[in-house]
């Protein structure tokens, strides 16, 4: 095990405290420091846009277990990493050494048009969600500009709340997320339940006060609520110049790795592909996979599986669908029904890997209970399918 005495993990997230637990897992009795820029302790952000929007849970509920050998301070945020002595820079002019460094920063809320504009509502944190459903409550029509799995949970909660809601995106729906038949799934459950879903091709803009507009100045909705979900951008300015690489995100190996004695995990973080292009991929099961791979290769061990190694599992739930799905995303051709039917709305399907070299297929259920685990398993199960010329 590689000696190390004190490692910061900057980022009180679900990747930040992940990676503290999976240090102590693997034996590592030194100092740990977690660092958070919220005054909250760390907390799980899934439910927020479920239920703890539509009040089915408490915001006391998502909070994480922190263990007592963990030294947590919040309200705290890095500013700067000075690499030369091995330092993290605090807002408050303080510097914190390490001799191992986390990673884990997360992500913030995308606004569109002007970042400054500080009038946009978003989801990301605990503080939005406490405040959007108070907003909600009071609201009588909701607009939603973002149709994404995020923007979907919002209309789905305001629906339920027997609001007016129109969601506005630039593109069809979840179709890049999904697939064209999963994605008309939700699209009609949508409707169903009486939101309006308008494609924006050329893009959209928030304008104060109540409206989302196309880019050639077309009232697209009016709400005396909206709501922008339009992703998130990593937090990583507290970086530059510190020589860490950026693109996307902070670039990680398929170990974590980021520079000598520096690991990254969770939304904050790029992968390059073949093709030699970072991408994120800003979900939970990836923070809490990385955060295990990233305290292994801290600590020089050899992690059991690799970035990208085992099938990321993701999950949503709107309009009455609760949807899990494991493997690659979208899945592509017709699926296999193991269970169910689609017109059902209940079933449970698996899509072959594509082509060879693809280690896992695609395993979705729909209303059907199965644990992640168990559909991280079909979908490793399933065989390429060949493809013929």
């Amino acid at each position: 095990m590689t000696t190390r005495r004190h490692i910061v993990v900057v980022g009180a997230s679900q990747a930040g405290c992940g990676a503290a637990a999976a240090l102590r897992g693997f034996g590592f009795d030194g100092d740990i420091t977690v660092l958070g820029d919220e005054p909250h302790r760390p907390y799980t952000r899934p439910p927020l846009s479920k239920a703890v929007l539509v009040g089915a849970e408490s915001e006391h509920s998502v909070f994480l277990p922190v263990p007592d050998d963990i030294q947590l301070r919040t309200g705290v945020a890095a500013v700067g990493l000075d690499r030369a002595n091995n330092a993290v820079e605090l807002a408050g002019g303080e510097h914190l050494r390490y001799d191992g460094l986390v990673i884990a920063t997360g992500g913030r809320a995308r606004r569109l048009g002007n970042t400054v504009h500080s009038g946009q509502i978003t989801l990301r944190g605990l503080d939005d969600a406490v405040a959007l459903r108070g907003q909600l409550a009071r609201a009588h029509g909701v607009a939603v500009a973002g149709a994404g799995f995020l923007g979907l949970e919002i209309a789905s909660a305001a629906a339920g709340l027997g609001k007016a809601v129109t969601a506005v995106d630039q593109v069809p729906p979840l179709v890049g997320r999904l697939g064209p038949m999963l994605a008309g799934l939700v699209l009609t459950a949508a409707a169903d339940h009486g939101v309006r879903v308008k494609i924006a091709p050329a893009g959209v803009r928030v304008d104060n006060p109540g409206r989302i507009v196309a880019t050639d100045g077309s009232v697209l909705t009016e709400g005396d609520l909206v709501v922008t979900a339009a992703g998130d951008v990593p937090n990583t300015e507290w970086l530059h110049g510190s020589g860490v690489e950026l693109d996307s995100g902070v670039v990680i190996d398929s170990a974590c790795r980021v520079a000598p004695d520096i690991v990254a995990a969770g939304d904050v973080t790029s992968v390059r592909g073949r093709n030699g292009r970072a991408m994120r991929s800003p979900h939970w099961w990836n923070a809490l996979s990385q955060a295990k791979i990233a305290a292994a290769t801290l600590l020089g061990r050899e992690s059991p599986e690799l970035v990208g190694s085992t099938p990321p599992f993701f999950w949503t739930e709107a309009f009455g669908l609760k949807i899990r799905m494991a493997g690659h995303l979208p899945p592509v051709g017709e699926p296999t029904v193991i269970d169910g039917s689609l017109a059902e709305r209940r079933a449970l399907l698996v899509w072959p890997a594509e082509g060879p070299g693809n280690n896992f297929g695609t395993a979705v259920s729909v209303n059907v209970p199965i644990s992640a685990p168990k559909l991280t398993k079909l979908a490793q199960q399933l065989p390429a399918r060949q493809r013929t010329l």
